[in-house]
């Protein structure tokens, strides 16, 4: 089976957070197809970015001064939130991530968020993706039981990460760039 052509790859800007123990036995239940593709707990800044092999030898140095203009921060999962099919833990100072978010997809119009579905980016860190047949809410619900008695998680957000999808549909982070 051939695997995916360049043109058809894509990229993306995020904040991987090393949020593994607090997350990651939730994530392998309720959103197992995301950690098979390598894609760590994270806060999306910009998906998609950019589609094809090398994004970050393209990229790199408009990347490097924009991300540059921003600076690093202490931040935290506060809570648990849903959207029609997922769940997520909110990041706070969700003010920091929303300036980072508008910031950024204000640089690089030519890649709307989500493909301009959706309105504004809400700031998150999806744990569970809900199959089109079943309910939201009882893994909401189920979040809230495992996981809220758990927050705040602290974290330090000092770089934003492009990740590129591969050949074979599996994400690896290829460039990191720091915040101020």
């Amino acid at each position: 089976m051939p695997g995916l052509a360049p043109h058809e790859r894509r990229s993306g800007l995020l904040i991987p957070v090393d949020a593994d123990s607090l997350v990651g036995d939730f994530r392998n239940r309720y959103n197992a197809a995301t950690v098979a593709r390598g894609l760590p707990p994270h806060v999306t800044i910009l998906f998609p970015f950019a589609r094809g092999a090398n994004v970050s030898e393209t990229y790199d140095a408009v990347l490097t001064a924009h991300f540059a203009t921003f600076g690093p921060f202490e931040a935290e999962l506060t809570g648990v939130g849903q959207f029609d099919r997922f769940v997520w833990l909110a990041p706070e100072p969700r003010e920091r991530f929303v300036d980072l978010i508008g910031s950024t997809c204000s640089r690089f119009p030519e890649f709307p968020p989500y493909e301009g579905e959706g309105g504004e980016p809400e700031p998150h860190l999806t744990i569970a993706a809900v199959d089109a047949s079943a309910a939201t809410e009882p893994i909401t619900g189920i979040a809230r039981c495992e996981l809220q008695p758990l927050l705040p998680f602290r974290f330090t957000v000092d770089s934003v990460s492009l990740f590129e999808e591969r050949e074979d549909a599996t994400w690896r982070a290829t460039a990191r760039y720091g915040l101020g």
